[in-house]
């Protein structure tokens, strides 16, 4: 497979058969981009990769596939790649403060672009001329700031507790996160039809 060149593009009516996600395509397509970027397909993103559409019904346009490599409650540190497929949105989400036991502040958390580019999307400053297209089947956001991160770059949360998301470029993108531990408790998005990450 040539680097930066997807063999095939996939769509929902790859992902969906008869209404049912086939998580098992979505890995063979996330496997096509993190190869096409030149990257290794290990044992380990095989077996421990993670793959949501959120229950949004449109892996296409909104998803992510993830490998957590590290989420220690004891000492407060969280890491892991993302892996989006071309054009593909992250769900606007928060992380609040979680007030119940066992106590959580709200997630602060930073990125490192490793491969191809993304949008990276903030309510954070004013809102940006000439956004993307943000798919239908989202909605309205609420972050209208954004900044494109290219590979090699890093970003980080603009402000605890506040609407944020990514979108990857045409050609995919692999993205390295490290925050503090990551307890989906404190997790909402602002679609309350999306389902919360792990």
């Amino acid at each position: 497979m040539n680097q930066n060149k997807l063999e095939k593009q996939y769509t929902n009516k790859d992902f969906y058969k008869n209404g049912i996600f086939q998580k098992d395509v979505a890995k063979q397509a996330v496997k096509e981009v993190i190869l096409s970027h030149g990257e290794l397909y290990t044992d380990k993103i095989d077996s421990e990769i993670w793959i949501s559409d959120f229950g949004l019904g449109d892996f296409e346009h909104v998803g992510l596939a993830s490998v957590t490599w590290f989420n220690d409650p004891l000492y407060d540190y969280f890491a892991m790649t993302m892996y989006l497929l071309p054009n593909q949105m992250i769900p606007e989400h928060i992380h609040r403060a979680i007030m119940e036991a066992p106590k959580k502040p709200a997630k602060y958390e930073s990125w490192k672009v490793i491969r191809g580019w993304i949008y990276n999307f903030s309510e954070v400053g004013d809102p940006t001329p000439d956004p993307p297209l943000i798919p239908a089947s989202f909605g309205s956001v609420k972050s209208k700031n954004f900044a494109i991160i290219k590979a090699g770059d890093t970003s980080a949360l603009k402000k605890v507790e506040t609407w944020h998301f990514m979108m990857a470029g045409p050609q995919g993108a692999i993205v390295d996160e490290y925050g503090v531990h990551h307890d989906r408790r404190g997790w909402f998005s602002s679609n309350p039809k999306a389902h919360p990450t792990k």
